[in-house]
């Protein structure tokens, strides 16, 4: 069953959601919202699977909602923008449901986000980094949910393949990005490729040992990561 969140400010809107999400099977209404500061509250609280999230909202938009959250549900946004807006929200490949919508169209949203919400993704993450040369907070994947974690809160970095494993004091999370991909959001005066498949969080470094002809760095959590040769002496003055 998905539990399902519904965010607008007017009630009439949120009853015909109210409406249609009854009439679906596999889906659980869990909550309603009628403002951006109660949204993120809810989310945060019921923890909802999928949210219908109004654009136009009072107290922050649509959009501040997805920057403020640490988990991020599935989301079908709604808007009752004119066609100039419209056009400018469709250019980040975002479908939407634009008011006053039939249940036809509300069908076919709930269809395209179960099989592709990764734009939806992509746009926190944007909105994240809100124009700086660097992500404070980045998504990741727990199991099958996505958590927003603080950037500093990161051990190191694992190659995984196309994805990457992310390591945290005491958790292992999991990044859609390739580790390449990845070290270009974080800033590099805290994290420093030490191998190929590792990227370190300098300020959780504490020394580099050596293991027979193998090199390690330690960190605060006493784990150790590979360094290959080619990178110890860039690492070595970085640690001093």
């Amino acid at each position: 069953m998905k539990r399902v969140l519904l965010v607008d400010d007017e009630p009439d809107a949120r009853q015909l959601l109210r409406q249609y999400v009854g009439q679906e099977p596999g889906y659980e209404l869990v909550g309603e919202a009628g403002d951006g500061p109660g949204a993120v509250q809810a989310i945060h609280a019921l923890r909802p699977d999928l949210v219908f999230l109004d654009i136009q909202l009072p107290g922050c938009s649509g959009f501040e909602v997805l920057a403020r959250l640490e988990q991020l549900p599935q989301v079908v946004f709604s808007t009752a923008y004119d066609a100039h807006a419209i056009e400018a929200f469709a250019f980040h490949a975002l479908d939407y449901l634009l008011k006053p919508y039939g249940r036809a169209r509300f069908q076919q949203a709930l269809a395209r986000v179960a099989h592709d919400d990764a734009r939806v993704e992509a746009l926190a993450q944007r909105l994240l980094q809100a124009g700086a040369p660097y992500a404070p907070r980045v998504i990741l994947h727990k199991g099958t949910r996505r958590v927003v974690v603080d950037a500093h809160a990161i051990r190191y970095v694992e190659a995984y393949g196309d994805y990457c494993k992310v390591y945290l004091q005491a958790e292992q999370l999991l990044s859609l990005s390739g580790i390449s991909e990845l070290a270009q959001k974080l800033d590099p005066a805290l994290f420093c490729r030490v191998h190929r498949s590792y990227l370190v969080n300098l300020t959780h470094a504490r020394e580099l040992v050596r293991v027979g002809r193998r090199g390690y760095v330690v960190l605060d959590n006493r784990a150790q990561v590979k360094v290959s040769d080619s990178y110890q002496g860039q690492l070595q003055r970085l640690l001093l």
